[in-house]
């Protein structure tokens, strides 16, 4: 009966997760059926050695690691539309969930460091436009732990010829990352701490071109490097 309570228990915050970051999702998969996907995975999940190189192709993935910890596979859960990009929200077997836009993080729950909230205040340059002039905006993020409300960022964003000065994921190829455009993005000025460069890769991902791994610091030491799984096909 513990046991039982236990799992239940676990399930349903991540289901809480779901529908915090979710909002008024206009494009998914059935909640039941992701968390059935990454109740599947969840073998798969530890070290980058156990990952699948080929999940269920009726998902989609992202891979996640961070320095020094084990890789997880987190498997997308919900597609918003929204003006300046579309919204994922990623969801781990362990509760993790990470929400992007255009490949950018824009809220986590259940990580070390969490950004609440992130919102921009004006429209972001496309990664198509960025590959030849690039742009400068300004960032709003809410950090937990501690709740920083409103931290602001003036950021940079110009295209990188050839590989970033960075230490890939073992699962990116060399040969692999040349083929991808690199953009690297820059904390010009912030009211806290600036945060290391973040660096996106644009490339196709099952016939659509995206950004297909980054690495990003939600603080000056807890970065990600995130890779949309299993890694296919090359740049745009």
């Amino acid at each position: 009966m513990k046991l039982r309570q236990y799992v239940v228990g676990r399930w349903l915050l991540l289901l809480l997760l779901a529908a915090w970051l979710s909002g008024c999702a206009t494009s998914s998969s059935p909640l039941a059926e992701v968390v059935s996907a990454v109740a599947a995975e969840r073998l798969g999940s530890g070290n980058a050695s156990k990952l699948p190189a080929q999940p269920n192709p009726a998902y989609r993935y992202l891979r996640v690691e961070v320095a020094g910890r084990a890789a997880a596979l987190l498997v997308l859960g919900y597609v918003d539309a929204h003006p300046q990009g579309e919204i994922e929200v990623w969801y781990s077997a362990k509760g993790e969930v990470i929400k992007t836009q255009s490949g950018r993080i824009i809220a986590t729950a259940g990580l070390e460091t969490d950004w609440r909230a992130v919102r921009f205040g004006s429209p972001l340059p496309t990664w198509v436009d960025a590959a030849t002039q690039g742009g400068v905006y300004q960032r709003s993020r809410d950090q937990m732990p501690g709740y920083r409300f409103g931290i602001a960022d003036q950021l940079e964003l110009h295209p990188w010829g050839g590989l970033p000065p960075i230490v890939l994921t073992a699962t990116l190829p060399i040969e692999q990352a040349r083929r991808y455009h690199w953009f690297r993005e820059a904390t010009i000025s912030s009211s806290a701490q600036r945060l290391p460069p973040a660096w996106y890769a644009w490339g196709v991902h099952r016939g659509q071109p995206a950004v297909v791994y980054s690495q990003q610091c939600l603080s000056v030491d807890f970065c990600l490097k995130l890779q949309r799984w299993p890694v296919q096909e090359e740049s745009s």
